[in-house]
This record gives structure tokens, sequence and C-alpha cells, in this order.
């Protein structure tokens, strides 16, 4: 009996400790403005991990509840392949199907509904295909139905031949729901209505008509204006950087409201086979093979990944088969992620623009696993970055060197960097951005890319001997650098390689 007791008590510590450390560790995320929102942890023999953080207005203070409901972004996707997955476990489509099928006037007639799903279709992106509408037609709202005439009237040309490559494209996910609408008879709102949130009973979850218009239990959006920023700001507040986000009203890519609850209820449901068959699921979850045998695969944060129809997956399965979808959008960050083989799964949604998802929902599951975890960081270049700002040189190179010291003090990659030097250039700091790549050269003494930008950056500010020095670094470190090879003999300095 006794022995019993002792084993009943370190279960139940063994439940205790996780939530207890998750939320530890998700209040010190939100100390530093690095996560702001709701998160649901779930794993098998453990209560569901549920809590909220920060505020859903920060001008009225008024905090995240049960009932506060956040935009989803990209994980609708995984909603729309489900649908579409549906369809096609009821008899109503092939998804190897032409979309001409089913969609007659489109008109790339070598593009299947799998190559939407999968994101190999070659179709153009969005971002500039409707600037001449745009200007036409200034309070036009553009919306799904008005992808295919604009491809018609344009002529546009596929990137790519369909299934060589794969591109990520929302364009792909519009049209996927409009082949949805055209089987179901029904709006794509609907249609999620009575086969998904209706079965997954997910009572706090819907599709807008239109997503401008902002219903009581939404949160407030939140970002950083600029690279150098460390203050937030209401998105209303900021112009958006293309036309076609804010005259557009598109669904399927993206666009459904709902809670961290709600989408625990819909992966519950999806992968216990509830809303889905298991083969249609598993179909879902397979990597995507281009034309030319291999898989499709890139790098998200440092891990590898492969893209199935609608789902992300990561290629190294030794902790488990890991399926996810991530979404972002200008104050919005989300991610739905799956571990197949240990029944474990982290929902995070954050009001505040590029919250670290990746670093945290694998932080997570390692915390849950009782393995050591790293706690998500925060940004260097974005800190160094205000300081240069402020005008406080000396505590920004403190800050540098802190780092150089300490590796784990803060998140530096050589992309942040980059990009925050060249911000810096464009609004014509040209001291701060050369502080910015000087820094960097130290930081990533081995990356021919930084050198060649400190360059650009030097020539810009008239620096020439400067310049050429750090071209010919850029080239020393990678031979191949045409552009630095360029540079050099535009100068007018010797090729030393």
């Amino acid at each position: 009996m006794t022995k019993l007791i002792v084993i009943l008590l370190t279960t139940f510590l063994m439940q205790q400790i996780p939530a207890q450390e998750l939320n530890k560790f998700f209040s010190t995320l939100s100390k530093n403005k690095m996560f702001n929102g709701s998160a649901v942890v779930s794993q098998p023999g453990e209560n569901i991990f549920y809590q909220t953080y920060g505020f859903s207005n920060f001008e009225t203070k008024e905090k995240i509840s049960d009932a506060s409901q956040f935009p989803i972004a990209s994980v609708t996707k995984t909603f729309t392949s489900t649908a579409v997955l549906q369809l096609k476990q009821k008899g109503k489509l092939n998804i190897d199907d032409p979309v001409q099928k089913y969609l007659s006037d489109f008109p790339y007639p070598e593009i299947s509904i799998r190559q939407l799903l999968n994101n190999t279709s070659g179709l153009a992106q969005y971002y500039n295909l409707f600037d001449s509408i745009i200007k036409e037609q200034p309070d036009k709202v553009i919306s799904n139905q008005d992808i295919i005439p604009t491809f018609i009237r344009f002529k546009t040309p596929l990137s790519f031949v369909p299934g060589s490559k794969w591109d990520y494209n929302n364009v792909n996910f519009c049209l996927a729901a409009l082949i949805i609408e055209k089987i179901s008879g029904m709006s794509y709102s609907d249609y999620l209505q009575k086969n998904i949130f209706g079965p997954a009973k997910m009572k706090q979850s819907f599709v807008p008509l239109n997503r401008k218009i902002i219903k009581n239990n939404q949160v407030e959006l939140y970002t950083y204006p600029n690279l150098y920023s460390t203050d937030l700001v209401n998105v209303k507040t900021l112009k958006d950087p293309f036309p076609i986000f804010e005259k557009s009203n598109f669904y399927g890519n993206g666009g459904i409201i709902s809670t961290a609850l709600d989408l625990e209820k819909y992966q519950n449901a999806l992968f216990s086979y509830k809303i889905l068959g298991k083969k249609e699921l598993e179909e879902a979850l397979t990597p995507t093979t281009l034309n030319d045998g291999k898989t499709a695969t890139y790098t998200i944060d440092g891990k590898e990944v492969s893209y199935g129809l609608g789902w992300f997956m990561y290629t190294d399965e030794r902790e488990g088969k890991i399926v996810f979808h991530d979404g972002s959008i200008n104050g919005l960050t989300s991610i739905l992620a799956h571990n197949m083989n240990k029944n474990q799964s982290v929902i995070l949604l954050s009001n505040i623009g590029n919250s670290p998802v990746f670093s945290t929902f694998n932080a997570v599951l390692q915390l849950i696993d009782h393995k050591p975890y790293t706690m998500p960081l925060q940004n260097l270049s974005r800190i160094y970055g205000s300081l240069l700002e402020a005008g406080n040189k000396e505590k920004a190179d403190q800050v540098i060197q802190e780092y150089l010291n300490n590796p784990r003090s803060y998140e530096a990659t050589e992309r942040d960097f980059n990009k925050l030097g060249y911000q810096f250039l464009r609004l014509q700091k040209v001291d701060n951005s050369l502080e910015v790549f000087n820094s960097a050269t130290l930081i990533f003494p081995k990356s021919a890319n930084i050198f060649d930008s400190y360059g650009e950056a030097l020539l810009q500010s008239g620096k020439k001997e400067d310049a050429l020095k750090m071209y010919q670094k850029s080239l020393e470190l990678n031979p191949e650098n045409t552009n630095a090879k360029d540079m050099i003999k535009k100068i007018g300095g010797p090729l030393k390689v």
C-alpha cells in the first residue's frame, strides 16, 4: 500500500512540475516582450496546460482572457487542406485532378489540386499581382474571386514548371477555397462551420466575411515599427508594405478567427480521425516529392523541414513525427504543432509580431519530456539598434561585447544584423548603418555576405578605401562572390584571391 502511495505521489508531482515550469517559462517570455497571448500544451496522462499572458488591448490594459479571439493567419491552411481532403474522402474530387476540371476558366491546365496544397503550382505570388487593378479601382476590395480574372487579363506567366519546385504561396490556398465552394455549393465559411468547427465543437471559431471588421472579443494587434524599435505599436497606426494587404479580403490562405482552446479541440478531433480519415490525414502528412524525385525541403530556425498538403514536418523524426503550421501577419504570430508519436501538442497565439514561436515550441517539447531546453532569448540586433538610435553608442558597444563574451546572453543572427544595417542605410542613418555592419563583422567574422554588405554601406558613404578592404575580405572568405569581384573592379582595386 505504501509503495502504491509513493508511485501515485511521484506521478502527481511529475505532472505538477511541467505545469509550474511551463508557467514560469511563458511568464519569462511575456516579461521580455517575446510572447503575449494564449498557450496550450497537451500530452497523454496529464491535464491540458492552458494559460493567457498579457493584454488583448495595450491601450486600455484589458487582459487576454478565455474569450479573447485571435486571427490564426496561415494555420488556416491546415483547415483548407482538411476540407479538400474531406471532399476527396467523400468521392467528390481527386486531388490529382487538374484545377481546371472544377474552375473551368483557370488558365493553367497543367496544375493539379495537389500542387495547390503542396505549394508546387508555380503560380505567381499575389504581392504585386493586383497593383494595376488597385490603381484603376482604389475603392475595390480584392478577394479570391478576382484571382483567376487577373491571371487571364494580364496573361500572368508561371514562375516555374508545376511540380518542379516548392514555393510557399498564399494564392494556392485561395484557389483551393474556391474549389471547396464550387464542389460543396456552400461558402468557405459555411463549409468549415458545418464540417470542421461544428463536429470539433469549436464554438469560438469563425471565418469573418470582412477581416477588417473586428469583433468585440478580438485582440488588438501590435508590432515593432522598425527593426531597431523596442516599443510595440498598434498595427492600425502603420501602413502595410504592400498595397494588396490593405485592399484585400482573401480567405483559405488565412482569415480564421479562433482561440487556443478551440485549436486544441481541432487538433484533437483531427488527429483522432474524427473529422478526417486516417488515409487522408497520412496523405496530408507525407512529404512532397518534386518532378525529379527529390523531396522538397528547406530550413526553418535551423531545422530541416518538408511540406505535405497544408502541413510542415520536421525531417528528423528521432523525437517522433512532428507536424506543424505557423502563421504570421502584421502584429500576430501563431503556431499549431503536434508530435504524432507522443500525442503531444503545442498551440501558441500571440498578438505581437515576431514572437519566436519555433524556438518556443521546440523548447516546450523538450520541457514536457523532462529534457534540457533552451529559453528563447531577446534579439541582440533589436536591442543594439535601439541603443544606437538613442545615441548611446557606448552602451551599444557594451551589449556587443557582452554577447561576444557570452553568446548565450542574446539571440543573434546574420540575417537580422544584415537587415538592420540596410534599414539604417535606407533611412539615411549612415553612421548607425556603419556601426551595425562593423559589429556584425565581429560577431560573424567568417561571413562573406556581412563583409560584402559592409563594403556597400562604406561605398555609399564615400569611404572607397575602406569599402575596398571589405570587398576584398568578402572575396577572401568566398572566392565565388561575383558581386565583390565586380565592386573591386569598379572601385579600381586589385583582386586579392
